[in-house]
């Protein structure tokens, strides 16, 4: 039996469907850096947006040769201490993601994450910010320091989940910044571009995305558009 080829949403995590608060995060990476003798002065200058969790924790190794040893023990420490000091006043919740994520939901699409975090980093803000929704499957910053192979983990993952050849023209990712848009375009998918992270319509309009919105409200208006793009 031919089974149909679902939509599959991808939806990234920070600045699209929540933010976490810089006065949080740095301080807290500050802090474990300096517990741990890492050597890593401007961090609080880099820029994160886009990156996967692997990139940036990998990157803070340059001047202890990218010991693997010391990257598993920053890895562990950072989810340690993320699961256990951050809390609802840490993070900001987007509006309309239940409308959005329910939209999808109902219309029996394959609703999955593209994100840069860690799994446990992910659940961890999903759950603070309020966002139990039952996710089919994610494509996580764990499995790759490079955030273009995540669209391909997300095609092998469909194929085996639901035993069907991936057609990517049927995946969208939505996201925030410019990683998302070029993460897409590699993989052959469908990019929805949100307005709601640090990016702005004109600093996303440059890398091409097949849709900017300013928020995810009225999903089924900017579906109609891109589905039929």
């Amino acid at each position: 039996m031919n089974i149909k080829h679902p939509w599959v949403i991808l939806f990234d995590i920070d600045g699209t469907l929540l933010t976490v608060d810089r006065k949080f995060n740095r301080p807290l990476i500050r802090s474990i850096l300096n517990d741990l003798n890492i050597n890593y002065p401007d961090m609080e200058k880099e820029g994160f947006s886009g990156r996967t969790d692997h990139d940036i924790l990998s990157s803070f190794l340059i001047h202890h040769d990218f010991d693997e040893n010391l990257y598993q023990e920053l890895k562990s420490e950072y989810l340690k201490r993320t699961d256990e000091e951050m809390c609802s006043e840490h993070v900001i919740r987007h509006k309309y993601v239940d409308e959005a994520i329910s939209f999808f939901d109902e219309m029996n699409a394959h609703v999955g994450l593209l994100t840069g975090n860690y799994p446990s980093a992910a659940k961890a803000k999903l759950k603070v910010a309020d966002i139990h929704y039952d996710f089919k499957f994610g494509a996580y910053g764990e499995f790759n320091k490079d955030r273009n192979q995540l669209p391909l983990i997300a095609l092998r993952k469909v194929e085996n989940d639901l035993g069907i050849a991936p057609d990517p023209s049927k995946f969208i990712i939505i996201g925030d910044t410019p990683r998302d848009v070029e993460c897409a375009k590699f993989a052959g998918m469908k990019c929805v571009a949100v307005t709601t992270g640090r990016f702005t319509e004109s600093e996303l309009a440059p890398f091409k995305p097949d849709l900017i919105i300013s928020d995810l409200s009225q999903p089924e208006n900017w579906f109609r558009e891109i589905s039929e793009s």
